[in-house]
């Protein structure tokens, strides 16, 4: 039988997600980073909190002493609103390997401007980083732009080439699936011919003390194709796994494992263990395996790639959105698990074992490393999507949601009404083989957290 809790808190929270036409149903947030009362502020809010996908772990950036400051907020008057508002400086940190050049770049734009859609922004400085030591460039030589739908454009000219940073792919809603560009072409700078395109690079906004927050790499789900038929329950699962609902999906990018304890650090030494004013995650439970250290939250020795745990659902997702990624929705948690619904769990058909997932058989006294066993990855090397520690969901959950998610039109992102509950997937190292099941749901209240229970991001609507 599921373990499940049954008490439902006395309170309500409403996640209010802003729809249109071009986002697929998938709703989303307003673009340009704008502070207005009742929207969620997913572009520029924290200009330096921020990541995309990226190379595995947390990445490690050189030594550039860059003048790192705190982004500055600025009172702009949108004239189609009719109403000021405050729109963040935008610090911008990316790497460029081409050739003979191995450098970071580091820029500092102002907003000047903006309308509903689009802020324009001036260059402030502009600062290139060769072998640790940085030199100021140019404003003149540099420019940064944000778009409608996020869509963010950095150019830099260093000697006679002119590099010019974009996305490498567009996801649901005419959107970047990352929050910032992943990769940069090269252009001779006197007459634009094209020397190179497509080349990887990662970028991230940066605050005062210059730290990104960590690089975690991702898979595309599905691996190819959008608007993709997905078949999401079972017919001879649980009661809530039924009926089966049949829905376009658009693709989106979830991380390859579950947030470790290295990870869940940096959150908290630029957040603190405060999520809107209450606890992210009970540090003093026996075990997490985060401790401060002379004054900074450090992981212990030997669980620093191990999954956080004792999160609670207001932690998952803000540390979630501080890197400008979300907790995947039901939905998209389960087309990653199923391989867009063709296999009973993450690896395929083979009965569980513990060389595939550690789950209650294997008698651990913990979660276990990421990715310990590879063997039982998703189809596109997606680790413990079964087993180790279950995962905080996006969603709200209600047993009887597949029942009528069809008639309004929301079976992929979940309930809009709130229930006092959010959702679970994945089983862990304490839960029986039945939970390892890709169509299993589980529940918790939000503000409780647990020993197996942990998280994982997704971008997979961004409006970052």
């Amino acid at each position: 039988m599921k373990e499940k809790k049954t008490f439902i808190t006395p309170w309500a929270l409403a996640l209010v997600f802003l729809m249109s036409a071009c986002d697929g149903g998938q709703g989303a947030q307003e673009d340009a980073g704008l502070e207005d009362a009742g929207q969620d502020d997913a572009g520029l809010e924290d200009a330096g909190q921020d990541a995309g996908g990226g190379d595995e772990g947390v990445q490690t950036w050189g030594e550039c002493p860059f003048p790192y400051t705190q982004a500055k907020e600025v009172l702009l008057w949108d004239e189609e609103m009719g109403q000021d508002r405050t729109v963040s400086e935008v610090h911008l940190r990316c790497t460029i390997q081409f050739e003979d050049l191995d450098a970071e770049v580091f820029v500092k734009a102002k907003p000047v401007a903006l309308d509903r859609f689009m802020a324009e922004y001036e260059m402030a400085h502009a600062y290139v980083c060769r072998a640790g030591e940085v030199e100021e460039i140019s404003p003149d030589l540099a420019s940064f732009g944000w778009r409608h739908h996020s869509w963010k454009d950095l150019e830099i000219v260093i000697g006679d080439r002119r590099y010019s940073f974009a996305y490498s792919e567009v996801c649901v809603g005419a959107r970047p699936c990352t929050p910032w560009p992943d990769e940069f072409e090269v252009r001779n700078q006197a007459d634009s011919s094209l020397i190179a395109e497509h080349q990887p690079t990662l970028c991230a906004g940066v605050g005062a003390t210059g730290l990104p927050v960590p690089f975690v790499a991702q898979a595309r789900i599905p691996p190819e194709g959008s608007g993709v038929s997905f078949t999401m329950g079972s017919t001879t699962g649980d009661a809530d796994e039924a009926p089966e609902n049949t829905f376009d999906i658009w693709p989106n990018r979830m991380d390859l494992h579950e947030a470790t304890n290295k990870e869940y650090a940096f959150f908290l030494n630029d957040n603190d263990n405060d999520c809107d004013g209450q606890p992210c995650a009970d540090t003093e439970a026996a075990s997490f395996k985060i401790h401060q250290v002379d004054g900074r939250w450090t992981p212990d020795a030997g669980f620093e790639d191990v999954p956080v745990v004792h999160v609670n659902w207001f932690g998952a997702d803000a540390y979630c959105r501080w890197r400008r990624m979300l907790l995947p929705s039901e939905g998209a948690w389960e087309i990653a698990a199923s391989a867009l619904g063709a296999q009973t769990y993450p690896w395929g058909e083979e009965t569980p074992d513990c060389t595939r997932a550690l789950y209650d058989v294997c008698a651990a006294s913990g979660p276990g490393a990421i990715c310990g066993k590879p063997i039982g990855n998703s189809r596109e090397g997606i680790c413990n999507l079964a087993g180790n520690v279950s995962e905080w969901i996006e969603s709200w959950y209600q047993a009887d949601f597949y029942q009528s998610c069809a008639e309004d039109h929301n079976c992929g992102r979940g309930p809009w009404t709130p229930s006092g509950l959010k959702g679970i997937r994945g089983g862990s190292y304490l839960t029986p083989e039945h939970n390892l099941r890709a169509t299993d749901r589980n529940f918790a209240a939000p503000e409780s957290t647990r020993d197996d229970l942990g998280l994982r991001c997704m971008a997979g609507n961004p409006s970052f």
